[in-house]
């Protein structure tokens, strides 16, 4: 009898939807209806993707009626997985019969297939069929049976395993130890405890079985037996081998109850050092108090290895009754433990740990109180403000209201300022005094917030940043910013691909406010511009405490005014460039000439221009010039504002030093004339390789407005520099110019 083909099975369907629409049902079929298509393609010659399609959707909707196709398949080597996949999801006995069956008549990788789905679906009638597998001559069959059997695990099953462990081959016998702990996890599971223990202690006794065999069988044995186990637990810990040892204490991790702690600690001062380690390490994942008193002895004394253990056991465990033990170990000898000890006293977790180190601050030795300062601030106590500032202030040693003051710069805020300042107004030495100013300059910091102004963008690149292929995206960016948005994709959707095949940057020189700013962010990433605006709250408590400040307090809060900025600070700065004391004087100069936005320009052009030929004017004169050159590109005015500027510091300039940062700025303005200016200096020893850098920098963004200059330039640069970045940099501009310009 012909199979039906193909053309045939789908035929039939068509002519059950149509059979189902003239009766006024739904076009699609029923279940029954469409198991039934589905059995139709099993039979048929279709393809063998169809097939396999077909078991697939069988798994799903199949019934009894699809169990005799898919187990005629059984036998097929390319279809039977996909013939079991169909099987073993169908909930009817008669599954299970087929399977069976197919037993006796198939082999090698078939039988292997079917003897696993048996194993899946837990068939405990399959238990003396597979049993009579465990001594087939095939590796394969033998070790399925052993997995399945496990699978099934009940009481029968593990006997038949059990029975055939004393003569099974090598190669079979992990596959074998498989299956009976399947067996027992089963068994224990189902309750049936006492059969369970049996099997896990015959995998214990197993002569020469493999290290996980012996490790799986202890752990069992072990947690099965509950609190009855914890004997055994402790012999294998005494024991001589390791792979038990460890498979005890990886076994202890999982078992609960103090008693566990208890025993464990107990057996410490018993074993050698290898084992306490790995015991210790026990005690501190199982994070229990108990073990503290055990854990203080090992850590104070013995071999170092442990002492270094039980020490980094304690963070942990987390208890502040460690803190004491720790600190006593700070003046160790030994300098290794003495750090372990501060490291992990800084890791310690918890409020009352935090206290614990708080009430060291009022211990009597110096060198205690010191590290209490320090370990408040690593771990960031913000509740220890209060004492902190009281022994920064109260302390009768140098060094703890120093390491006091430091710590307040990262902990204290706003409403710490008056007593911060009350701390420098009354600093007994220098390092006091270079602490609090430093503290200040943080706090105050930390007071801005984020400002919106005159944003302008002085420079944007887009591309494989820092020497490979880029863009200038000024206008691009400048234009987004324009519209209302601080935040610029760095994408090449915004910007084009520049560098085909890298991965990108985008670099923003702005100013806010005549402040520079410059952010780089990756490919992907979202640029956003920002700015902050000092407090006034601390600006005028600065300031109020200027004016009433001794000498020394007042030439670091100058300092920090430099730092905090605004206009109030710079007023401030300006008053004090013009107090008759000298120190006064030149502190506030030097604040001055470092002030970041350009509302000091007209300041530190007027001080590069009038400064006298007295050595403290020449040095204020150099750097007035320096922060005069460093603004001036930073100023929203016309470029050639900017360059006749930059021209005439240039003049002023006697050093190379101060010639090359004029270099630097006029790299950043995009004119001819700012490359007139640049090339004079390509022959400069002193001065080239700045120059080579700033002409190309200007070259590459007006070469198509003047080719003729920019290639004259471009071969001038490539036989001065010896920096072979900025060479390839200037053979690439000349790569843009038109060929009827000069090249090299």
């Amino acid at each position: 009898m012909l199979k039906p083909t193909t053309f045939h099975v789908l035929l039939a369907a068509m002519l059950l939807t149509a059979a189902a629409a003239a009766f006024g049902q739904d076009a699609q079929p029923s279940a029954k209806a469409r198991e039934a298509q589905l059995i139709a393609v099993l039979k048929s010659d279709a393809p063998h993707k169809e097939k396999a399609d077909a078991c697939r959707a069988l798994a799903r909707i199949g019934t009894r009626a699809s169990v005799a196709p898919l187990a005629a398949m059984l036998g097929d080597e390319k279809l039977s997985h996909m013939a079991r996949y169909g099987l073993e999801t169908i909930a009817d006995p008669a599954v299970d019969v087929a399977l069976r069956g197919a037993l006796g008549q198939l082999k090698g990788l078939p039988l292997v297939g079917v003897i696993g789905s048996i194993g899946v679906r837990r068939d405990a009638k399959a238990v003396a069929a597979l049993a009579a597998l465990l001594k087939d001559d095939d590796a394969e069959t033998a070790q399925a049976a052993a997995r399945a059997l496990g699978k099934i695990g009940t009481p029968a099953a593990a006997k038949a395993l059990a029975a055939a462990l004393a003569d099974v081959p090598q190669a079979n016998q992990v596959a074998f130890c498989e299956g009976l702990f399947r067996s027992a996890e089963a068994l224990a599971a189902a309750g049936e405890r006492d059969e369970a223990l049996a099997v896990y202690d015959r995998l214990r006794g197993l002569k020469k079985a493999p290290q996980q065999v012996r490790a799986g069988a202890l752990r069992g044995a072990v947690l099965t037996r509950g609190r009855e186990g914890l004997p055994l637990l402790l012999e294998a810990v005494r024991g001589d081998d390791f792979v038990l040892v460890a498979a005890a204490a990886r076994t202890a991790m999982e078992m609960p109850g103090p008693d566990v702690t208890q025993a464990l600690a107990g057996e410490l001062d018993k074993l050698p050092a290898d084992k306490k380690i790995l015991v210790i390490q026990t005690l501190g994942h199982r994070a229990e108090a108990g073990a503290l008193p055990a854990l203080f002895a090992a850590a104070r004394s013995g071999e170092k290895p442990v002492r270094m253990a039980a020490i980094r056991a304690f963070p942990a465990i987390g208890d502040a009754a460690a803190v004491p033990v720790l600190v006593a170990l700070l003046g160790d000898a030994d300098g290794e433990i003495a750090k372990a000890a501060q490291e992990n006293l800084a890791a310690l977790p918890g409020p009352k740990a935090d206290a614990a180190v708080t009430s060291m601050l009022k211990e009597p030795d110096a060198g205690t109180r010191r590290l209490a300062a320090e370990l408040l601030g690593q771990r960031r106590v913000a509740g220890a403000v209060a004492p902190l500032l009281a022994a920064a202030a109260e302390d009768a040693d140098e060094e703890v209201r120093a390491a006091c003051i430091k710590v307040l710069g990262d902990l204290a805020g706003a409403a710490e300022l008056p007593a911060m300042l009350g701390i420098l107004m009354k600093a007994k030495s220098s390092p006091e005094m270079q602490a609090a100013e430093s503290s200040l300059s943080a706090i105050c910091s930390r007071q801005a917030r984020p400002a919106v102004g005159n944003v302008v963008i002085r420079q944007a690149v887009y591309g494989d940043l820092p020497a490979g292929a880029s863009i200038d995206v000024t206008k691009k960016v400048a234009g987004i910013v324009k519209a209302g948005s601080l935040s610029v994709d760095a994408s090449n959707s915004t910007f084009g691909d520049p560098a085909q095949g890298a991965v990108k940057k985008l670099r923003v020189d702005y100013t806010v406010d005549g402040t520079a700013h410059s952010q780089t962010v990756n490919e992907g990433e979202a640029l956003t511009i920002t700015a902050a605006a000092p407090s006034p709250a601390c600006t005028n408590a600065l300031c109020a405490a200027l004016a009433r400040a001794p000498t020394q307090p007042k030439l670091a809060l100058l300092r920090v005014l430099r730092v905090v900025g605004g206009a109030k600070a710079l007023g401030a700065i300006r008053a004090a460039a013009g107090d008759s004391n000298a120190e006064v004087k030149d502190t506030a100069l030097r604040a001055l000439c470092e002030w970041p936005s350009v509302d000091a320009l007209p300041d530190l052009a007027r001080l590069a221009r009038t400064a006298s030929r007295t050595a403290s004017d020449t040095k204020i004169k150099v750097l007035a010039l320096r922060g005069w050159m460093r603004l001036i590109p930073q100023q929203d005015a016309p470029r050639a504002q900017q360059l006749a500027s930059l021209k005439e510091a240039m003049a002023l300039a006697e050093r190379d030093a101060e010639k090359k940062v004029a270099l630097a700025a006029l790299g950043s303005i995009p004119m001819v004339e700012s490359l007139a200016l640049v090339m004079p200096h390509v022959g400069s020893p002193g001065l080239k390789e700045e120059a080579c850098m700033a002409a190309v920098g200007i070259a590459e963004k007006i070469v198509g407005r003047h080719p003729a200059q920019v290639a004259e330039a471009m071969n001038q640069v490539i036989k001065a520099t010896a920096d072979k970045r900025v060479i390839q940099r200037a053979r690439k501009v000349l790569q843009q110019v038109p060929k009827a310009a000069p090249r090299k």
